[in-house]
């Protein structure tokens, strides 16, 4: 944690609020922070932790996180044990990119009565990198409403510029101190061809094949990462040699380092 930037966090986020309202596009953070091969779950990463750093317990009035939990691999014991409202949004059954539920549209309806229903929240705080939370910041600021925005700067680029709708923005890549250069493939490849060795090695393992799909699966779980970056590793193990394709007696494929063939 950059301990100088959660300071100034503090002072700017609390200098203009009494009564806050967080609402956490937890999909949207979660398999965001995956990109770099972060646990969200784990203290150091967890946002629910942050909010309460930051703002205090005394000053929060509600704490929601919206997500399809069949999808996203958290505790939900431990989420209610934190005071997180749990909103479970029922998506497509696919993941990441491929996946489409109606978060975006429930935490801002969610939003919009909490405006009507507890006029006293002076204070409206996003944690999103998804530029659908426009219309609602946009709609809460022209109400008089304190907007701040907890994002991932990487992931808000290719959108359209959501820190305009906001009167205080934090990079959670920066506040959590994450090197950029996890996101890139080369960045794991040692690392990926160790678990792939490893996994060869285990003797009830002998006479299998380790195929795209399981290797997905054992990098996604050795490495703390998304489908989608292990997908881009395998790509790149691939297209650099680093990895080969092979088959057994039985005609099963598999993907060995390329070191040990």
């Amino acid at each position: 944690m950059n301990e100088a930037m959660l300071k100034t966090c503090m002072e700017q986020c609390n200098s203009t609020s009494e009564n806050v309202g967080i609402f956490v596009d937890f999909d949207n953070i979660y398999y965001s922070l995956k990109e770099y091969g972060v646990n969200p779950e784990a203290p150091e990463y967890c946002v629910f932790s942050l909010m309460e750093r930051i703002y205090s317990i005394n000053k929060i009035r509600t704490l929601r996180a919206y997500a399809d939990y069949d999808q996203v691999g958290v505790s939900l014991k431990h989420l209610q044990e934190m005071r997180v409202q749990i909103k479970n949004v029922y998506g497509n059954g696919l993941e990441e990119e491929y996946r489409k539920n109606a978060s975006d549209i429930e935490l801002s309806v969610d939003a919009l009565e909490i405006y009507y229903r507890s006029p006293e929240i002076d204070t409206f705080v996003f944690l999103t990198s998804d530029s659908d939370m426009i219309p609602i910041m946009s709609r809460l600021t022209y109400k008089g409403k304190h907007i701040h925005l907890f994002c991932i700067d990487d992931h808000t680029s290719h959108y359209q510029d959501i820190s305009r709708f906001c009167h205080f923005k934090c990079d959670l890549l920066t506040l959590f101190e994450i090197d950029p250069q996890r996101k890139n493939p080369e960045f794991w490849t040692d690392r990926a061809l160790t678990e792939i060795s490893a996994w060869y090695s285990v003797r009830k393992n002998s006479d299998m094949m380790l195929g795209g799909k399981w290797l997905n699966r054992l990098l996604c779980e050795k490495l703390q990462i998304s489908s989608r970056a292990a997908s881009r590793i395998i790509t790149y193990l691939k297209d650099n040699n680093l990895i080969r394709e092979t088959s057994n007696s039985a005609g099963h494929t598999g993907f060995f380092p390329a070191s040990s063939l």
